[in-house]
């Protein structure tokens, strides 16, 4: 059995209904609007393709500066925030994560959100008694595929041994952190971003409907 199952969030446990996106969208609509409207389709396309990584990351590599990525990775929190009492919990996950608490296993997120974001979402959710430790690029100044986050929750849960962990996530950035990591178990979900076929060609051990799906595996 793991003593550690660490989440993604959007798309994985939290319905996303293409707000990210549309975050996406406004950011770069109100940063760099003359671009936008000539590269939108390249844009948004590659906000798909590298769902799950740092919003900030993703942003200065299609903006190629620094400044530029700081301002639009600002309005895509600005935008997302006032957006964020759509974000509903998957059903059954919360009866998930008591079920593995139950079984003395903890329960940690990591997310390309960053720490503010994070921090409401799980207020909103009422699941702050819920988990044990939570991680964004805020703190480890590195997303995914980066194994930081991972590392960064494990080192807080005291758990040294990287096949102790699972990792669940909807996108080939989670499974590719996963396997960086070392993680004895990488389980794609097929909630969010990316299909069956992207999540095992990115090294996924197993792919199911949704997370809630992944329990019999998490306890075994």
């Amino acid at each position: 059995m793991y003593k550690l199952v660490v989440f993604d969030v959007a798309g994985t446990i939290v319905s996303d209904d293409g707000v990210v996106i549309a975050a996406f969208e406004q950011a770069f609509n109100e940063v760099v609007p003359e671009l936008w409207s000539e590269k939108s389709e390249e844009f948004s396309h590659y906000a798909k393709v590298t769902m799950g990584q740092a919003k900030i990351e993703v942003f200065e590599h299609l903006l190629g500066s620094r400044e530029l990525a700081e301002k639009a990775a600002g309005a895509f929190q600005t935008y997302y925030l006032t957006r964020l009492s759509e974000a509903k919990a998957f059903d059954g996950i919360e009866q998930m994560f008591r079920s593995l608490r139950e079984n003395g296993i903890k329960i940690a997120l990591n997310t390309g959100f960053n720490r503010e974001t994070l921090d409401q979402m799980i207020e909103n959710l009422g699941w702050s008694d819920l988990i044990d430790a939570t991680a964004t690029p805020s703190e480890t100044k590195a997303g995914r595929p980066s194994p930081a986050m991972l590392e960064y929750v494990s080192r807080q849960l005291g758990i040294s041994n990287p096949k102790e962990v699972a990792i669940l996530g909807d996108t080939a950035s989670d499974i590719e952190s996963g396997i960086r990591f070392g993680a004895g178990l990488k389980i794609g979900v097929l909630s969010g971003a990316h299909d069956e076929e992207t999540l095992l060609g990115a090294g996924a051990d197993v792919v199911v409907k949704d997370a809630t799906y992944a329990i019999a595996d998490l306890l075994d």
